[in-house]
């Protein structure tokens, strides 16, 4: 089945449904629904198997929300589709088919360029969802899940492969006839591969007869919410390829330090962290990454373990950043509230320099109808990986009961997918 012949018949089953829809005849319609969604499998299926095939036959290509216009073709129809993805026009359009709304000739004929060419292009069956929408979605996200937000990110579409730093030897000072010893240097291989990440919320068919300008930030509002929550979580506390609900998920940093043999970058504290306790933790991240490290925890560990440390003086260490209102500091070390945090855990971390995540997919997104139900679901999609690249770069400061429940064979389990209904 080619590309013409599932959009002809996918454009004559909805007509069908929406005639039937018309006519009152719900039941009926359902199941011209379910038509469809498996019509779209069947779809999906051919388009992943052809995507694999181009993967093997050319580099792959990079995508990123805020660089996607790379993914286009070449050619003067790729360019003309990349600059249409980042106007107005094409988000409006973009909103209105969420929205179930008639688009005007101009509106239909950019979302099909757009989705046509980037499709044909990269192999993604998905809607593409307009640049600044994308941005905004990562960049709500990043305010709930700033550890997400800070690491160092690649968009390569396949198998990324990483050097982590093991053990090295120091450089010597030799006499001039004196032959140079071979050093001792050891690394660590791991390849970023892709871990799915899905999440959905539901929509009533009431609440999509808000305003588009309402209607654009309440979808970016929800959807950031979902999808931080797990990508939050991924880079954090995901547990790998050990991971016990048997899905893959990124190595998050703290599972990656819990699981460490002898557990070199944690500090276990009792009752409450004291001066001492922030200051050891401090001495496990070598200098080289000093300059780029934040402390991050959720708001209860901030507001009732941080902010109440002071040092022998009875001087808070917890003081408001002069220049920056609404930061705190500890030792010069900015204070970020994480949601993906758990409770007593404390984390110093050079994000940037000590983590890095790989996205093979940026966010995209698909609807789906439920006539009977009168709701609509809307599920936003990604795959990426990640994994710390040195462990030195990090330390956590935790108790020793939150420290037994951070590991991969632990009952810690992501956010849930689950549906969120919007009335």
């Amino acid at each position: 089945m080619t590309r013409e012949q599932y959009l002809n018949k996918r454009k004559a089953l909805m007509d069908a449904a929406q005639k039937l829809i018309d006519e009152g005849k719900a039941e009926d319609a359902e199941a011209k629904m379910k038509e469809i969604a498996d019509l779209d499998d069947e779809w999906g299926a051919i388009a992943q198997a052809q995507a694999n095939f181009n993967a093997m036959n050319k580099e792959p290509v990079a995508v990123n929300a805020f660089t996607v216009e790379d993914a286009f073709g070449k050619d003067k129809s790729g360019k003309e589709a990349a600059e249409a993805f980042g106007t107005e026009d094409y988000k409006n359009a973009w909103a209105k088919m969420l929205m179930g709304k008639p688009l005007s000739d101009d509106e239909s004929r950019i979302y099909k360029m757009v989705n046509e060419e980037f499709t044909h292009t990269t192999g993604n069956t998905s809607v593409v969802i307009p640049k600044s929408v994308a941005a905004g979605i990562w960049e709500i996200a990043g305010e709930l899940y700033p550890y997400f937000s800070d690491v160092s990110k690649s968009y390569v579409n396949g198998v990324f492969s990483m050097i982590m730093d093991d053990t090295s030897t120091d450089s010597a000072w030799y006499k001039e006839d004196e032959e140079t010893e071979d050093g001792k240097e050891t690394f660590k291989e791991f390849s970023l591969s892709g871990c799915e990440l899905s999440r959905s919320i539901t929509v009533s068919w009431k609440l999509k007869e808000m305003a588009m300008e309402d209607f654009i930030p309440f979808i970016q509002r929800k959807m950031a919410k979902k999808m931080g929550a797990g990508a939050g979580y991924g880079a954090t506390h995901g547990a790998g390829e050990k991971a016990k609900t048997g899905k893959p998920e990124p190595m998050g940093t703290v599972t990656a330090l819990l699981t460490e043999e002898n557990t070199p970058q944690v500090v276990i504290y009792t009752g409450k962290p004291s001066y001492t306790d922030i200051t050891k933790a401090r001495a496990l991240i070598k200098s080289g990454y000093g300059a780029g490290i934040s402390i991050y925890a959720n708001s209860r560990t901030v507001w009732s373990q941080l902010a109440n440390i002071v040092d022998a003086n009875k001087r808070p260490l917890f003081i408001p950043d002069p220049t920056n209102q609404g930061v705190f500091r500890i030792l010069g070390m900015v204070v970020k509230e994480d949601d993906s945090m758990k409770d007593d855990e404390i984390l110093l971390s050079n994000a940037r320099d000590g983590y890095h995540m790989n996205i093979n997919k940026e966010i995209s997104m698909m609807t789906e109808e439920h006539v009977k139900k009168r709701r609509t679901d809307y599920c936003g999609y990604a795959i990426m990986d990640g994994n710390i690249t040195t462990s030195k770069a990090h330390a956590l400061l935790t108790t020793k009961e939150a420290a037994g429940s951070g590991t991969p064979e632990s009952d810690v389990t992501p956010p849930e997918s689950g549906t969120e209904t919007n009335s």
